[in-house]
């Protein structure tokens, strides 16, 4: 869900990492509020617009949504047959496309097929919207944050540093495996217990390899007296800018407009 920072001079990239980070919230949070997706499209649009504001390549969102393309898939089949239709409140969402069987235990209604596609629009934003948080926010800004939110450094050193790494670690894999695949290794083939098996010769050296950076970062930090002192200061502070706070604001009306959509039951099936 993560991918690297890459500094740029983009409006997200200017914008204070406490605004990038309640925006986050709201997003995932109205898409949480409503259950029909027409207006669950709509974080979701912003999201993919903040993608393209950002400059997020490609490549840098495939491999996440890639592996989470079967478990939409199967999300929506699950939910048609299962959403029970006394939840609808729109009678026309209780319609059934198809039958598996004469009865109604198997049968895919219309509203199921909405709520199905709801649960993917969700998963699909929070994917999106992290990914453009991590990629145009710092591992110091958000070290900054969770100093400012009165975290203890060593914790919040371990939070930022997990979250630099996982980018990094995903390369690793990746090049372990196509050089397995060098040497004639084949992965996913045969049944469960052979598939595997197959990625064995990865993890084992993925193993070996976070061993390493683990234990050459801890000699970094030590080198440097991480825990010597138990105030630390940062070269760059972070500061909120009014353009921030304009944004906040924007924040704020979103959210709350969306609680009162709600409330008016707007949004359901």
């Amino acid at each position: 869900m993560f991918v690297e920072y890459r500094p740029s001079d983009s409006f997200l990239h200017r914008l204070d990492v406490r605004t990038k980070v309640a925006g986050f919230v709201v997003l995932t949070v109205v898409s949480f509020v409503f259950i029909s997706p027409m207006f669950v499209l709509v974080p979701l649009v912003v999201s993919v617009l903040m993608l393209i504001e950002a400059r997020v390549p490609v490549s840098g969102v495939t491999p996440v949504l890639k592996p989470l393309l079967p478990i939409f898939l199967l999300m929506v089949v699950i939910t048609g047959f299962t959403f029970p239709p006394q939840n609808f409140r729109d009678p026309g969402n209780a319609a059934v496309i198809f039958r598996l069987s004469s009865g109604d235990a198997f049968a895919f209604s219309m509203g199921g097929l909405f709520y199905g596609t709801t649960l993917a629009m969700r998963i699909l934003v929070m994917v999106v919207a992290s990914t453009v948080m991590t990629y145009t926010t710092s591992v110091a800004d958000i070290l900054q944050m969770m100093k400012k939110m009165k975290m203890p450094y060593q914790i919040a050193f371990v939070i930022a540093t997990g979250i630099r790494f996982v980018p990094v670690m995903r390369r690793k894999a990746e090049l372990i495996q196509q050089a397995q695949m060098s040497r004639g290794a084949a992965f996913g083939k045969g049944g469960p217990i052979d598939s595997l098996k197959s990625y064995i010769p990865v993890l084992v050296p993925m193993i070996v390899e976070s061993i390493r950076m683990s234990d050459n970062l801890a000699v970094a930090m030590l080198n440097r007296g991480f825990g010597a002192m138990k105030t630390t200061t940062s070269l760059h502070e972070i500061r909120m800018a009014p353009v921030d706070y304009a944004v906040c604001a924007g924040e704020v009306v979103v959210l709350a407009a969306a609680i009162l959509a709600k409330v008016k039951n707007l949004g359901v099936l």
